[in-house]
């Protein structure tokens, strides 16, 4: 009995990693579709101050976290960490965040979910044009990564382009709100990644993820309300807990996603590797389908299908790129360390 239990044990720790992801995934796809509905809605919540509230209930939800997971291992705060939490505020929260939530009420949050698998294609070239990537292109990696990114923008393209006819059963996507809503999430992805290529440079200053998280939240909140405070009527500000799903898209949002989530990724990423974690990212997709289509009764068209398993199979290729790059790094510097006499003069 003992050597079942203790093998079910190992088990459990051994699939932690893939079930927590998957959770975090349709935890956040979950979230999406009533954030869609919350912000879209005639009369709804206002978008940017939805934002505001949810990352109040993430600071305390971070700052709780990193206090008891990283009070060992937080170094001092110098004004030059403070000076790069307050820019990735600004690129995370005021910016990507609040560009992303007011996309939705415009498009689908199917498509939204589609649109967030391409944040690492575009953190890549980001990455490329900044120096911090190197691509040998007439290497297999070197292709796999263009052709990935190749066949990730035609994925996009199809999404924004051709609807197709209907598969399984109305997505709400009309043209002109279409390219409002594609427009808003293209900025914001970029913005995203800029602030992805940031935020490496700055974990290197400052290693405890999940204390800088909660920094930058803390900075991203108090200028997403100085933002909300400027365009936003004061009367906007009153939330509509009569409606069911707002008050449980608040305490979602606050607590799970932005919260507890950025918890999970570090973790994974730390237990698992940054390619591990990204490469649950398509799930997302996955369980957006699934709710809209059989949950809220949306219909799927042929082309939201053909684009998102372009965008998947782009990433999963640049992922694989990036998997195979990363060992060939690890072989390099084990085998320089075999190198190095035992006996040095």
């Amino acid at each position: 009995m003992e050597v079942m239990i203790r093998k079910v044990e190992i088990g459990f720790q051994m699939s932690k990693p893939y079930l927590f992801l998957s959770l975090n995934k349709l935890s956040l796809s979950i979230f999406l579709v009533l954030l869609e509905s919350v912000v879209s809605s005639s009369g709804g919540t206002n978008s940017v101050v939805f934002v505001v509230y949810e990352h109040l209930i993430a600071i305390v939800v971070l700052s709780l976290l990193a206090f008891f997971l990283e009070k060992t291992k937080r170094p001092p705060m110098t004004f030059k960490i403070l000076a790069y939490a307050f820019l990735l505020g600004l690129m995370q929260v005021s910016l990507c965040q609040m560009l992303l939530t007011m996309s939705l009420q415009f498009i689908s949050s199917t498509y939204h979910s589609v649109a967030l698998n391409l944040v690492p294609c575009i953190t890549f070239v980001l990455a490329l044009i900044f120096h911090q990537e190197k691509l040998m292109f007439w290497s297999m990696n070197g292709q796999a990564k263009i052709l990935g990114l190749g066949i990730s923008l035609g994925g996009a393209l199809a999404l924004l382009l051709w609807k197709g006819p209907v598969v399984v059963k109305v997505i709400r996507l009309d043209t002109s709100n279409g390219i409002i809503g594609w427009t808003l999430i293209i900025v914001a992805l970029l913005v995203c990644g800029f602030g992805n290529i940031l935020m490496k440079h700055v974990i290197q200053l400052y290693p405890a993820e999940i204390s800088l998280t909660a920094l930058v939240t803390i900075f991203g909140t108090m200028q997403a309300a100085l933002i909300a405070t400027i365009v936003v009527s004061s009367s906007s500000w009153k939330l509509h807990f009569s409606q069911g799903s707002v008050l449980l898209t608040l305490l979602l949002g606050g607590i799970v996603i932005t919260g507890l989530s950025s918890y999970v990724e570090t973790w994974a990423i730390h237990k698992r590797g940054p390619v591990f974690s990204a490469s649950f990212n398509p799930l997302l997709v996955f369980f957006s389908f699934l709710l809209e289509a059989f949950v809220f009764g949306a219909s799927i068209h042929l082309g939201s299908i053909i684009g998102a398993v372009l965008v998947i199979v782009g990433l999963y290729l640049i992922l694989w790129a990036k998997s195979n790059d990363m060992e060939m790094k690890e072989m390099r510097i084990n085998k320089d360390s075999m190198d190095v006499p035992l006996i040095q003069p």
